[in-house]
């Protein structure tokens, strides 16, 4: 059975497993430097299917790079880069996804966790968080003191 995604401008997409992209995107996020050097040279558009491929919210995701679907599909079409900024944010959920993922257990309890309250990041939605590098980096503190018992 196949599986397929839905894009924003209601195109059927042959969908790729998280942990293939995940394992196809890892040498861009590899380490701090590696991933700030990539979002200085600017990463391809197609990263955003990537993440949402990842994370789901196709919709969101585009709010999340201030771009409209029809946009992000010209920028795709055209191998247009994204910027720095939207780069590194992109880039920055790639690392978030893996470290959510690993905390969790699984994929899915992780974006379950992702929408509701959590009590270390002043009982804010952890997915309302990710529009900025700041707020991906307090969703990745939390999920260390997930990962080490600290949830008091």
């Amino acid at each position: 059975m196949k599986n397929y995604n839905v894009d924003g401008l209601g195109r059927k997409m042959m969908a790729e497993e998280p942990e293939v992209i995940y394992q196809r995107l890892r040498p861009r996020v590899s380490n701090h430097a590696t991933l700030a050097f990539e979002a200085l040279e600017g990463v391809p558009a197609t990263i955003f299917d990537d993440v949402v491929g990842l994370f789901g919210h196709h919709d969101y995701m585009a709010e999340v790079v201030e771009l409209n679907p029809k946009t992000i599909h010209k920028y795709q079409a055209q191998h247009i880069k994204f910027s720095p900024a939207k780069s590194e944010l992109m880039l920055k959920l790639v690392a978030l996804y893996r470290k959510g993922a690993d905390t969790f257990g699984t994929r899915a309890s992780f974006l379950n966790w992702l929408i509701k309250p959590a009590f270390g990041i002043d009982n804010r939605t952890p997915l309302h968080l990710i529009k900025t590098s700041d707020g991906i980096d307090l969703i990745s503190e939390e999920l260390d003191r997930i990962q080490h018992g600290d949830t008091a």
